[in-house]
């Protein structure tokens, strides 16, 4: 029986421990070191699109100025065609040719004016994408000053609680060496199934799984200091 009290008192320390390292990692400093990393997270990759963002449009740009260009040309080259036909008499003139020439003239001045147009709608939302870049550099630079100084008030918090952690994972260890070996394995075994692996059992029921037992059972618990097991849940039986 004393081997089976000492894993019940192994069983509290653990479930102790445990305990405190959920209350550490859920108070109000560490709720907010999550919230301010998703900020930082969500900006990082709010940045990255517009970041792509910015390079289509830059790439576009790049595409839309070279065309103006070549457009430029093509104008510089009309109007030089102009000043052709001007010299010309009326009699040297042919109706269709200048009738072609006029329908080509108009569209690539609209083809012009479309790019120009373009470009500059383009040039104004890769602005306006600087503008959020900048806008997101700053709403990171803030998050991440909020979010160093509350990590160095965590780690401080940490270390004073590190003592109280420490302490009781010494007395586990201690505990643990006063236990057999083989009843520890098995405790760990049924430790990766069940948070609690032993279970008191209280008038032929057993305290983890609620399941009513044969009083054979009882009378095992009892006379023995190995491990006797629920048949339904698997938990280590012990007396209280």
């Amino acid at each position: 029986m004393k081997n089976m009290e000492l894993l019940w008192e192994y069983q509290e320390a653990e479930l102790a421990l445990e305990k405190q390292k959920r209350e550490l990692a859920n108070t109000p400093t560490r709720k907010k070191l999550v919230q301010l990393k998703n900020v930082i997270t969500a900006s990082q990759k709010v940045l990255a699109e517009i970041e792509n963002s910015s390079l289509v449009k830059q790439n576009l740009i790049s595409e839309l100025e070279s065309k103006n260009r070549e457009l430029v040309a093509d104008i510089d080259d009309l109007a030089k065609d102009m000043g052709y036909y001007t010299e010309c008499d009326d009699e040297e003139l042919d109706q269709k040719e200048i009738e072609e020439f006029i329908k080509n003239c108009e569209k690539v001045n609209e083809q012009a004016a479309s790019v120009k147009k373009k470009l500059t709608s383009v040039k104004a939302e890769l602005e306006e994408n600087e503008k959020q870049i900048r806008e997101q550099f700053a709403r990171m630079k803030t998050a991440k000053l909020k979010y160093d100084e509350l990590r160095a008030r965590y780690d401080q918090e940490m270390k004073a609680s590190g003592g109280a952690t420490g302490e009781m994972e010494k007395a586990i260890a201690v505990l643990e060496q006063k236990l057999d070996p083989a009843v520890v394995k098995e405790y760990k075994r049924i430790k990766g199934i069940r948070q609690n692996p032993v279970a008191i059992l209280n008038d032929n029921r057993c305290g983890g799984c609620m399941m009513q037992l044969p009083s054979k059972v009882t009378t095992d618990v009892a006379g023995s200091d190995a491990p006797v097991k629920c048949e339904n849940c698997g938990r280590i039986l012990i007396l209280k």
